[in-house]
């Protein structure tokens, strides 16, 4: 007897999900665009505050102390508002997210997509309760630098590095925070390099934020294939559709994250230069390895 193989959902970046009610299709609590190809888990754009009452003038406060910033809009005729904020969807409650058959859907993933270049401070967590039937929602924690990031760009000064996080391989980037506020909205270009030095092959990513068509910003990232936590990294890199990039200023305090598409030539560009740098691993004496000296050399050489 056959079987049909399961319909498998197919998520692009940039789809729309509304935060429905069970059982009653024509309730929502907010609506958002995906920021991750395959994964609906986390959404950038608007949550209804105002429902059932009005948002607290506390609870603002607190969003305005953890965040900075926020925005209120409105989100029906009677002027209930809603928070441009990014969503962290809890894993048990994304079967609640549904795509939208309304004729305003189009106009609505069109208005938001300028946040998925530009991505609001406000994060929070939301969780569907099936008791009293509301989308519960918590301010996420912020951004903060792990502290071993942040101990090496202390020692470093700004620069650039690739990290797992529960959304994906970011690419931490730290720099004067003037800078960064000149990047929003700005376009990125970016390279995959393999660099045959004496003591070890680099990986090298080069990024050019087109702040300045003149001297754009320069990021460089580099990784170590023979490194198991690095090599984790890359391979992750390998699969995933976009470069993220978080911005950290003066002070490492969080600014914005930029979404960059990385499509699958350049996936498979990067499959190819980590399968040089293995090759080039086993033509180099064992007693010679050495990552830090490649990259300590190749800066020596390039500045």
């Amino acid at each position: 007897m056959g079987e049909r193989e399961p319909v498998k959902e197919i998520i692009a970046r940039g789809d729309l999900f509304f935060l429905s009610h069970p059982g009653a299709e024509e309730v929502f609590s907010g609506y958002g665009l995906t920021l991750t190809p395959g994964n609906k888990e986390l959404l950038v754009g608007v949550l209804m505050v105002d429902r059932p009452q009005p948002a607290a003038p506390a609870w603002l406060q607190a969003v305005a102390a953890r965040f900075g910033e926020y925005d209120l809009i409105p989100m029906t005729a009677s002027g209930e508002r809603g928070l441009i904020c990014q969503m962290q969807i809890m894993p048990q409650s994304v079967d609640y997210l549904r795509p939208s058959a309304d004729p305003k859907a189009a106009a609505i993933q069109t208005a938001l997509q300028p946040l998925l270049e530009n991505p609001p401070r406000p994060k929070l967590t939301l969780q569907w309760h099936e008791l009293d039937r509301t989308w519960r929602s918590q301010l996420a924690q912020p951004n903060e630098l792990p502290s071993a990031i942040r101990q090496t760009f202390e020692q470093t000064g700004y620069g650039c590095l690739a990290t797992e996080t529960n959304v994906g391989i970011v690419h931490v980037c730290h720099a004067p925070d003037v800078d960064i506020e000149g990047f929003r909205g700005q376009p990125v270009v970016y390279q995959w390099q393999l660099i045959a030095m004496p003591t070890a092959p680099l990986i090298r990513l080069e990024m050019a934020v087109l702040d300045d068509p003149l001297n754009p910003f320069r990021f460089e990232s580099f990784l170590n294939s023979a490194d198991p936590d690095q090599a984790k990294v890359l391979a992750g890199l390998s699969q995933q559709a976009q470069l993220q990039m978080a911005f950290y200023g003066d002070d490492l305090a969080y600014h914005f994250t930029k979404v960059v598409a990385h499509e699958s030539q350049q996936q498979q560009q990067l499959a190819e230069v980590i399968q040089r740098a293995a090759r080039y691993w086993t033509t180099l004496p064992p007693e010679s390895h050495d990552f830090d000296q490649a990259k300590a050399d190749f800066m020596c050489q390039t500045r």
